[in-house]
């Protein structure tokens, strides 16, 4: 078992409570585009451990910490939303969401000597009135944790996300 320590606010655990979903014992199977995504790796750059198959952008000098945690956080957002149109319910991406934060956790220890963040966060579609405000999603994003960086991308309190239901794992 890879010791994770994952945290997270109350909206989150109010989400996973009427899921009946138990993050820890739950199992790590992804659809296929996933497990693609996945299967196919990582590539480092300036120091920086980014997702293989996303296109990335010439980066500048990657010279601080802060610098190199900015960069892993914009280009290692996995939007679970954009791999799925035909579900039965939002709740699905967060699961799908959740499992593909546990395997990625597991493939960075695996492959790295390094800490990692993987944060993932759900939202429900929102509509004022019979409009659609905001679509819903689950968005897993990850950075290596940099001690001279922590100031600007660790999270003091989770319940600060009041629309969003997150988990923090480390």
């Amino acid at each position: 078992m890879i010791d994770m320590k994952p945290t997270t606010n109350s909206l989150m655990n109010s989400y996973l409570l009427n899921a009946e979903y138990d993050f820890e014992s739950s199992n790590t199977e992804l659809p296929e585009e996933l497990e693609k995504l996945l299967a196919n790796g990582f590539r480092t750059k300036q120091g920086c451990i980014l997702l293989k198959d996303f296109q990335y952008v010439g980066p500048g000098e990657l010279n601080t910490d802060f610098k190199k945690c900015e960069y892993e956080v914009f280009l290692n957002d996995i939007h679970v939303d954009d791999y799925f149109k035909h579900i039965k319910s939002e709740v699905e991406y967060l699961t799908i969401g959740l499992k593909l934060a546990k395997r990625l956790n597991k493939e960075l220890r695996s492959r790295f000597d390094a800490k990692f963040r993987i944060i993932v966060s759900f939202y429900e579609t929102t509509y004022s009135g019979e409009e659609v405000d905001t679509y819903g999603g689950c968005v897993v994003k990850f950075h290596q944790i940099r001690p001279s960086a922590e100031y600007a991308f660790k999270f003091s309190n989770l319940e600060d996300f009041k629309s969003d239901a997150v988990m923090v794992i480390e």
